[in-house]
This record gives structure tokens, C-alpha cells and sequence, in this order.
């Protein structure tokens, strides 16, 4: 699994809970980040397995909660995006420029 949250220990290997932790602190910290309906466009690469053929996916704050969804548009990696979203979370993403 290898060891990325405590670097500075040689032996350490990262636990399962570790690894939760950390995705819930992400979470929070973009939860700081980004106004309501606001998104922004990630890659998907590396060691990141989704399960399907996605190639990007947005990340957006609704209802106060972090979501992930595939992105099904071509759009740079780091643009920021409004989502406009129904309670089934059908997506009408457009870059915002507004946002930046």
C-alpha cells in the first residue's frame, strides 16, 4: 500500500483507517474551498481505478457534501465549473467563467 501519510517513518505502512481518515479530511478541506453548486475537473490517473472507461470526473459541493461524477465533456483539467444539479444529480455542467 506504501506509506503516504507518514513519510518521515521509514517502516510505516498506511492502514486502511489511515487512508479513510485522509480522504475525509480532503473532503472537509474542499468543502472550505468551493461555494455551493461549484465544481472543479480532475483527471483520472495513476493508480486510480473507477471501475469504467472515465477519463475526468467532477468534484462539486451540493447540500453541503462533497460529490463525485463523471465528467462527459472534454474540458481541461482544473477548470472550475457551475453544476447545476436536480435531486438525481443529472448534470448540466458549463464552465464558469467567473469562477477562477
Amino acid at each position: 500500500m506504501g506509506n503516504h501519510l507518514k513519510p518521515n517513518e521509514g517502516n510505516y505502512e498506511n492502514s486502511p483507517q489511515d487512508l479513510l481518515n485522509a480522504s475525509l479530511l480532503f473532503a472537509r478541506a474542499l468543502s472550505n474551498l468551493l461555494n455551493e453548486d461549484e465544481g472543479i475537473v480532475v483527471n483520472v490517473v495513476g493508480d486510480v481505478k473507477l471501475g469504467d472507461d472515465s477519463k475526468q470526473i467532477i468534484v462539486f459541493k451540493h447540500n453541503e457534501q462533497i460529490h463525485i461524477s463523471k465528467c462527459e465533456h472534454d474540458l481541461e483539467e482544473g477548470t472550475m465549473v457551475s453544476v447545476d444539479s436536480d435531486e438525481e444529480f443529472e448534470m448540466d455542467l458549463e464552465a464558469d467563467p467567473e469562477i477562477s
